[in-house]
């Protein structure tokens, strides 16, 4: 009688949550802060830079949205790209050229010498970042055991709002207190600190092996059965594993017909709606806050305002952490949408200073909550063979989407004549749609099977 065989997953079941998933977890959550540091960065930059050039105030406001959009037009072209690429060729080697092509052109990027040549580094950084921000959480998620990932998985994006704090921090130090470096100009220093980091995290990530579903699926289970034995620390044989795991082909049109098409669309309306809400808002934020009769030009009052809207992340990560495993992913990430477009609504609508500071503490906490959510919600809608790409067409178009965010919230602010109501209004309408749509066609993946 043949000895009983397991797939991946129930040998990770089985083996519980060991150190290797401290390091694993350590490691991506690092890459994960300086990620968020650089992206919020340039939107705190870019008012410094501008000046340097000779950009007059009336030419700023149109900069300012078109070259915040830089990174995200090469992280929608790196992530559809690099995605496929992942689950074609394997995650690792994709996610470490990712990481070391994103941290040069965020070095580079301090030699700008006018706002075209800062759009072009910054796009071809974001091609980088879109391999990175599709690779890093498909790679996570095949690691993690089924009974921690959900919680694992949004403290992947715990790790976001620090770097949040920490641009804040030298947005302050270096922008606003005009601290200098031998000289260098503030803004290029800034850069140079941005990319560091992102190579500190490349060579601790070429410790970290390729992902054991991978392995498996390309019937590869020596590969798969050392790797298993690395993360549980004891021995696991190729003998164990299941040759039922192997899926040779994975053509892409599967993604949008059969089984895959309703996962693929819920996938791809939640993205938008989260990129569209997040990037519209928070890459606005510098520019949006001073408007407001009751901030204006106090800039003490601002960086105020930054500082508790990165500091209401975090509980916002905690509940999410607590009830995707209590509620389930999908009710978490539809509450979350909802009630996060009801806080936009409020913060659109604020005239006091009070009301100000805590709708947007509130958006803060539930837009960022369902961030959190929807990591293990897309890496449980997808199976291996198509994890990576699926994360790739949600962060290709999503950030689609997150390009028009800022462009959007300019127009209507123009269209308006200074108005802030309209764009804030529009975030806040896309992101409840967002969590009707979840709430309305999503299928609950807590529990489901995990191949």
């Amino acid at each position: 009688m043949a000895a009983e065989t397991r797939t991946v997953e129930q040998v990770l079941r089985d083996g519980g949550f060991t150190a290797f998933h401290r390091q694993i977890v350590a490691i991506t959550g690092f890459a994960w802060t300086f990620v968020a540091f650089e992206i919020i960065l340039i939107g705190f930059v870019l008012p410094a830079i501008f000046p340097a050039f000779g950009i007059t105030p009336s030419a700023q406001p149109i900069l300012f949205f078109l070259v915040t959009s830089a990174t995200l037009i090469g992280s929608f072209i790196g992530s559809l790209i690099l995605g496929r690429l992942a689950d074609a060729r394997g995650r690792r080697t994709v996610f470490l050229a990712s990481i070391l092509w994103y941290s040069a052109f965020t070095a580079i990027t301090a030699l700008s010498w006018d706002p075209w040549s800062i759009f072009a580094f910054r796009l071809l950084a974001g091609l980088g970042l879109g391999g990175m921000l599709v690779v890093d959480p498909a790679m996570l998620s095949e690691f993690l055991p089924p009974q921690s990932r959900g919680r694992f998985m949004v403290l992947l994006d715990f790790f976001w709002p620090i770097g949040f704090l920490l641009a804040i921090g030298f947005w302050w130090v270096f922008i606003v207190q005009g601290v200098t470096v031998g000289g260098i100009e503030s803004w290029r220093v800034l850069f140079v600190v941005a990319a560091f980091p992102a190579f500190i995290a490349f060579l601790a990530r070429v410790t970290i092996p390729e992902s054991p579903f991978y392995f498996a699926r390309h019937g590869r289970l020596e590969e798969a059965a050392s790797v298993l034995e690395r993360i549980q620390g004891k021995p696991v044989s190729a003998a164990m594993l299941s040759r039922e795991q192997a899926v040779p082909r994975a053509p892409i049109v599967a993604l949008f017909r059969g089984a895959l098409l309703r996962r693929s669309t819920v996938t791809v309306l939640v993205w938008i709606a989260l990129n569209f809400s997040y990037y519209g808002l928070f890459l606005s934020l510098p520019f949006a806050l001073p408007i407001f009769e009751v901030v204006g030009s106090n800039v003490s009052l601002l960086a105020w305002f930054f500082v508790v809207s990165a500091f209401a992340q975090f509980p916002g990560y905690g509940m999410s952490m607590y009830l995707v495993e209590r509620w389930g992913r999908k009710r978490t990430l539809a509450t979350f949408l909802i009630l996060g477009g009801v806080s936009g609504y409020a913060l659109a609508t604020a005239t006091e200073l009070s009301t100000l500071f805590v709708s947007l503490a509130f958006v803060s906490f539930f837009n960022l909550g369902a961030w959190g959510a929807v990591y293990p919600y897309t890496s449980e809608l997808f199976p291996t063979q198509y994890r990576a790409t699926g994360f790739g067409l949600a962060e290709g178009v999503g950030k689609i989407t997150a390009i028009l965010g800022p462009v959007v919230f300019g127009a209507l602010f123009q269209y308006t004549q200074g108005n802030i109501v309209a764009p804030l209004t529009s975030i806040a309408v896309v992101m409840a749609l967002g969590g009707i749509v979840v709430a309305a066609i999503g299928p609950e993946t807590k529990g489901q099977a995990f191949v």
